[in-house]
């Protein structure tokens, strides 16, 4: 399995489906990864409460955040060996929509989403 192929999109969306409800934690968010092994990738991703009830290749129809960054990048945030608010920090990420949300209103989910997310990246070929 390869982070972003097909089994790994089906295996982190069951991983993620099983988050906890977080009240008022929702957003569509698309994920712009550049330099994957594939290319550019996109990555949508709807949450609603708290749970990622939609994880898909391609761009959403109307995402409220659009977070642009590298895939090693990103393979350092899968991997929990940087925090996506770190990342956001040293500037390894961009978020374009609505700040807020994705910084404050979904830090919970995004910590919690790294955690679910370890056994799928323990069987992902990196």
């Amino acid at each position: 399995m390869q982070v972003f192929d097909d089994e790994w999109m089906s295996a982190a969306l069951d991983a993620l489906s099983q988050l906890p409800s977080v009240e008022g934690a929702s957003a569509v968010i698309d994920y712009v990864v550049a330099g994957s092994p594939a290319g550019k990738a996109t990555i949508g991703v709807a949450i609603d409460e708290g749970r990622v009830v939609s994880l898909h290749h391609g761009k959403s129809a109307d995402p409220d955040v659009v977070i642009s960054l590298t895939y090693d990048a990103a393979l350092r945030i899968l991997t929990n060996e940087m925090s996506s608010d770190a990342g956001f920090m040293s500037g390894a990420l961009k978020v374009e929509g609505a700040h807020e949300r994705w910084l404050l209103d979904l830090r919970t989910v995004r910590a919690a989403a790294i955690i679910a997310l370890a056994p799928v990246m323990a069987d992902t070929a990196i």
